[in-house]
């Protein structure tokens, strides 16, 4: 049997019958020079069974693989490597592709040999699959990435874009597809973010290092919103806390690989450190008990850029009863509970330092 053109890598979980409704929309693609490579990264029975049942109905389309390393980064590798196909189109379990995204991605990047990767926009939808919460969305969101982008971005002076305030426009990674070699030469996905988080973004930065980037301004993809039970599975995974040090992860691993691309970098990475901070703030907020973390993260980033009207917006929101601070920083209620173990002053003084990463530390 000779190699696919394509092999789309849809990793599983938790998707139960929502993984069919995935395969069902890899299936009807116009251009069906494809594979479907299913990687159980230690899924449930009910996933399972629906990922054995289409195996079983399409084995000359369907492979399963098995990685048991918890983790979105081992399971897209385990894909990768598994893959046969020259081009790989990253899918998650519960997301719906459109008909022609193989079809036009596949053009895009025969029509551009040099491309890093190709991605689209992509529309967000209920849990159903079906209602439209926001149609044709091209770019980074929330105001997070948007902001990070917009930063990263001034790291790559000779790729100037035509308008300096808008961001790398990176794609959202279920929407991406690239060359298998290019994967495997930037070296795949760190494993460090397993089982998940940042990951991601990261993998797109060593991807655009490699070429330019087209994004199909066409909605390719159903991006699926969580239903409450499988956010709390995804919860359940990572604290917050663990999320910060994932974040702090990314700031040294950018760090080593860009510190000397430009004379600017020491002030870019000052003004990324200070929008981190702020962001690793409202974690601390939202604790009854964060309060005095959160104004230190705040004042760390003040200190860091003081130029940055944003900052000194969330410092003065800091400064007003904790009884506002629902309504302030936009969450449902303080948190009551005990701050996660190590969530402490040395934590918050040490964030986004190189070479003295919190990753891993307990204390």
């Amino acid at each position: 049997m000779s190699a696919p053109v394509i092999s789309v890598v849809i990793t599983m979980y938790r998707e139960g019958e929502l993984l069919a409704e995935t395969i069902e929309s890899i299936l009807r693609q116009t251009c069906q020079d494809f594979e479907i490579v299913l990687v159980n990264n230690n899924a449930d029975p009910l996933t399972v069974t629906v990922a054995n049942r289409y195996r079983e109905k399409y084995p000359e389309k369907i492979r399963i693989v098995h990685e048991p390393i918890q983790g979105v980064s081992a399971a897209k590798n385990r894909g990768i490597i598994e893959s046969r196909g020259t081009y790989i189109a990253l899918h998650d379990g519960d997301d719906l592709s459109h008909p022609e995204r193989l079809h036009l991605q596949f053009q895009a990047m025969k029509e551009n040999p040099s491309l890093a990767f190709v991605g689209s926009w992509f529309d967000r939808v209920g849990p159903d699959g079906k209602e439209i919460i926001k149609q044709d969305v091209s770019g980074a969101a929330p105001y997070f990435w948007l902001r990070t982008e917009q930063i990263i971005k001034k790291l790559y002076p000779e790729r100037p874009l035509s308008d300096p305030s808008s961001p790398l426009n990176f794609a959202l990674i279920s929407t991406t597809f690239f060359k298998r070699e290019t994967a495997i030469h930037v070296g795949l996905f760190d494993t460090r973010f397993n089982p998940r988080w940042f990951e991601d973004f990261e993998f797109l930065t060593r991807l655009y290092d490699t070429g330019e980037v087209l994004k199909i301004p066409r909605s390719l993809l159903r991006y699926r919103m969580h239903t409450p039970e499988r956010a709390t599975i995804l919860r359940k995974q990572m604290n917050w806390l663990a999320v910060i040090r994932h974040l702090d992860l990314f700031y040294n691993i950018l760090w080593d690989r860009y510190q000397s691309r430009t004379p600017d970098a020491p002030e870019i990475f000052r003004e990324l450190r200070a929008f981190w901070l702020t962001y690793v703030s409202g974690f601390f907020l939202e604790h009854k008990k964060g309060r005095i973390l959160g104004k230190m993260a705040l004042g760390r980033a003040l200190k860091e850029n003081r130029q940055d009207p944003y900052i000194w917006k969330l410092w003065g929101k800091s400064l007003l009863p904790q009884s506002l601070y629902p309504k302030l920083f936009w969450f449902d209620e303080l948190n009551p509970s005990p701050l996660p173990e190590g969530a402490n002053e040395h934590l918050v003084k040490g964030l986004f330092s190189p070479y003295s990463s919190s990753i891993n530390k307990g204390d």
